[in-house]
């Protein structure tokens, strides 16, 4: 299992200047700039990858995103079935990636 965080950041708002954003991590795993990231591997869904999905997802604020690696072929209907069901966002996919956005 991976799981990857990005870096809490904090900045210092001067009124009348213009917000920057922090470039991306070259080191996270994350190909969609995810707060978090959970490889799966080839584990299936009834693997327990759901479960800690589940709990990645808790430690998220709503709004913020959690990228999952999986490569079992099944996880391409299983997850969005379970983001259906719990009410969170399926905001992406491109090949073996999801991009989840809690609720």
């Amino acid at each position: 299992m991976v799981v990857w965080s990005a870096k809490a950041q904090t900045s210092t708002a001067v009124p009348g200047a213009l917000a920057l954003q922090a470039a991306p991590d070259p080191n996270s795993p994350s190909i969609f700039g995810a707060d978090l990231f959970y490889d799966a591997g080839d584990q299936g869904c009834a693997g327990g990858p759901l479960e800690e999905i589940g709990r990645m997802l808790r430690r998220l604020q709503s709004g913020q995103t959690l990228e999952v690696r999986a490569t079992d072929p099944g996880v391409i209907v299983d997850l969005p079935a379970w983001c259906r069901m719990t009410g969170h966002t399926l905001a992406n996919q491109q090949a073996d990636r999801y991009l989840i956005r809690r609720q």
